[in-house]
This record gives structure tokens, C-alpha cells and sequence, in this order.
């Protein structure tokens, strides 16, 4: 459990895994398949190799993130941040890194699993989970490596469903802003 900052209400955030084939989020799966026929044989496609006209349905619930290697530590910078997540946060997260989401909590869970998903190489699919004393909310979120050089991850792009109480998802973001002014 960690805390609102500034307030004394608590916060859980958590998430489970999936299996990322499972085809319950038709509009992921979607992403998913255009994220495998563009990487051809490499182990994921370049950011060149993906066109946001290819992903007109789902742009505004995409981030891609720059993937920053300080020696053995792994920092991520948001380069692009579409309208609904800037909605959903109540803020634009351009420019800034997982660390700096809010409520801190979620913000250390995105960034253990961009730095999984750097380790893995592999596209990841999470329930987030959120909850606060009012109620719980979830979303799924899809997570694609992207590599310039074939080589390394580069680039980190998500997806967020949209099956997802967005009301509620903004509400509790709200809260957690609202807690840090």
C-alpha cells in the first residue's frame, strides 16, 4: 500500500500479467499483429517501421518512450504521449519519465516494467490494478519493443485498451494530482 502524496489516503497498484496471444482485447491483438508483421524476422520492427496511419484506432492511447542506458541503470523518456492518456493522467507526460506518474506507486510499477520489457525483448500485456479507499480500477496495457539497431531496445511503445472505465481511471489520476499540489 503506499499513499496519495500529500494525503493520508492509501493506494494500491498492482498488476497481472497475461498472456499476451490470449485475443481478449480484439484492438491489442490488432496491435500486437501489426507489431509482429513489421518486425519480419528481427526481434522487434524500428520505430520507422511503424506508421501511425497503420494505427488510427488506437493512437490516442499510445506512448513511446526513449529507452536511456546510464551505464548498468535503465531510464525511459516519454517522447510522445496521446490525448487520451494525457486525459486519463490530467497531465502530458512528454518529456518526463515513468518515475514521474503519479500516485508514485504507479509510477515505480511502469518502470519495473519498461525495464522488464528492455530485459525480455518481448511484448508484455498487464492488468494494472488501482484501487483507493472509494473503489478499484483496472485497464489492460499493452507494452512493444522497438529497436533501431536489431540489436537493443531503443524504444518502448504501449497501448492501453480501450475497454476501460476511463470516468474512473480519470477520477483516481485526478486524486493523485490533486493530492500533490
Amino acid at each position: 500500500m503506499s499513499g496519495y502524496p500529500g494525503t493520508s489516503d492509501s493506494a494500491l497498484v498492482d498488476a497481472i500479467e497475461l498472456d499476451v496471444t490470449s485475443g481478449e482485447y480484439p484492438e491489442l491483438s490488432r496491435v500486437l499483429a501489426y507489431w509482429h508483421r513489421q518486425r519480419g524476422d528481427r526481434f522487434a520492427p524500428a520505430r520507422a517501421d511503424i506508421d501511425p496511419a497503420d494505427l488510427v484506432e488506437s493512437l490516442s492511447r499510445v506512448t513511446l518512450s526513449d529507452v536511456i542506458r546510464n551505464g548498468d541503470a535503465l531510464e525511459f523518456r516519454y517522447r510522445l504521449a496521446g490525448t487520451e492518456i494525457c486525459t486519463t493522467h490530467w497531465r502530458d507526460p512528454t518529456g518526463e519519465g515513468p518515475r514521474d506518474m503519479l500516485p508514485p506507486a504507479f509510477g515505480a510499477l511502469l518502470q519495473a516494467h519498461y525495464e522488464e520489457a528492455v530485459h525480455r525483448r518481448a511484448p508484455m500485456l498487464h492488468l494494472i490494478l488501482l484501487s483507493a479507499p472509494d473503489q478499484a480500477r483496472s485497464y489492460v496495457r499493452l507494452l512493444l519493443p522497438l529497436s533501431e539497431d536489431g540489436v537493443a531496445v531503443t524504444m518502448l511503445m504501449t497501448v492501453d485498451s480501450k475497454k476501460q472505465n476511463t470516468k474512473a481511471l480519470r477520477d483516481y489520476f485526478q486524486q493523485a494530482v490533486e493530492g500533490r499540489r
